[in-house]
């Protein structure tokens, strides 16, 4: 429920116009782990994974008008999947081969936003830099033959290094109408049109040979290799709405909806197996009593929700549906002395979810994320008496 939410000490860089809200001088990180579980009908496999999930700091510039810098993730790829195949040469000669598709890399989104407000609505933007590299590879090989390095069926690699390097952008736009001295009824928007990012490409075709002290495949010749292939790739239009119902220092509830025209990405010009995706979330947050002078739990703010829809990616002309749940909590943590104006908040959240079917393939994600968000007041006047 990111599409109406923002607060005086909570940075919500997915729409830009909640910046307008900050009060405070908010540093904000997260990093997430967890697990995936690949299941079909006749295979299962499992990985860990971990990584940085954003880095921010935010700041008021005046009334209703916020900033923010911030780096985060925006893909991280890493695969590495064996597909066993029997392929015929010289006409009648079978032998038996294993298709290793891999993958590494990652691409991410630097920017700056700014968001101001004009009484109950804002507008912001978030603009930035998007920068990284992803590598696929494709190796075909021949496990019967990595005995004899003379045979005249070698195993072969192709692989890509695809460098990313552009800018980009994301608009804004919320409503707050209060509908009690505490309770507010809030609306949100964000999105992008169109983009077309620019990218460089380096390819290598080579053969390979078995180095059986290592186990591994080097490198046997360099069939061909080509570098600065420069090219676009073409980020479909997305757009987000949410609406949020919310009581100061109590409860907030909301639902949002997001679709993207993935059916219009393109990658140097090649249509992807990517299709139109949309998403469903849900969720709200409760506090028992943030103004409590006794008792911890009373001021811990806890957090439920859940989301579905359809993936962006399509397997085997079917679709991967999605489909899952989040629990969490946030906990404040005491002020040193009482004179200081220093805020900070711990929060963390468990994420169980999954996409696919498995009759073709289901991906089973468990990921646990732990934020830190660290807020002051800056540029106070000193007074004397």
């Amino acid at each position: 429920m990111a599409q109406a939410y923002g607060d005086a000490q909570s940075i919500n860089f997915v729409n830009p116009a909640s910046y307008s809200r900050l009060q405070l001088v908010t540093f904000d990180v997260g990093v997430h782990g967890g697990a995936r579980r690949l299941t079909s009908r006749d295979a299962a496999s499992s990985a860990g994974y971990g990584t940085l999930s954003y880095l921010q700091l935010g700041m008021p510039l005046g009334p209703k008008w916020g900033l923010n810098l911030g780096i985060r993730p925006l893909t991280k790829v890493a695969y590495n999947i064996g597909v066993p195949e029997d392929r015929t040469f010289f006409d009648t000669l079978k032998v038996a081969s294993v298709n290793q598709f891999e993958g590494s890399g990652g691409i991410y989104q630097a920017y700056v936003g700014s968001g101001i407000g004009f009484g109950g609505f804002s507008v912001g933007v978030n603009v930035g830099y998007i920068f990284g590299n992803v590598t696929n590879s494709t190796k075909v090989l021949f496990p019967s033959n990595v005995d004899d390095p003379q045979s005249s069926i070698v195993p072969s690699r192709d692989m890509k290094r695809t460098s990313y390097g552009s800018f980009f952008y994301t608009l804004g736009l919320q409503q707050n109408i209060k509908l009690g001295k505490d309770l507010n009824l809030q609306f949100g928007v964000s999105g992008n049109l169109e983009q077309k990012l620019s990218a460089k490409r380096e390819r290598l075709q080579e053969t390979l040979l078995y180095d059986a002290s290592s186990q591994e495949y080097d490198t046997r010749d360099t069939v061909k290799y080509t570098s600065g292939d420069r090219g676009d790739i073409i980020y479909p239009q997305s757009i987000g709405g949410g609406i949020m119902l919310s009581k100061t220092d109590k409860f907030s509830f909301g639902i949002d909806y997001t679709t993207s025209k993935w059916s219009n990405f393109r990658n140097y010009g090649a249509i992807d197996s990517t299709q139109d995706s949309w998403r469903m979330a849900f969720g709200g947050q409760f506090v028992p009593n943030a103004q409590s002078f006794s008792g911890y739990w009373n001021k811990v703010t806890y957090r439920l929700g859940g989301y579905f829809g359809k993936d962006n990616v399509k397997l085997a002309g079917m679709d991967m549906n999605t489909l899952g749940f989040s629990i969490g909590a946030g906990f404040p943590v005491r002020r040193i002395m009482p004179a200081m104006n220093q805020f900070t908040m711990i929060n963390a959240a468990f994420e169980v979810g999954s996409r696919g079917n498995v009759d073709q393939l289901r991906e089973t994600s468990y990921r646990l994320t732990i934020g830190f968000t660290l807020s002051d007041r800056w540029f106070l006047k000193a007074k004397y008496d």
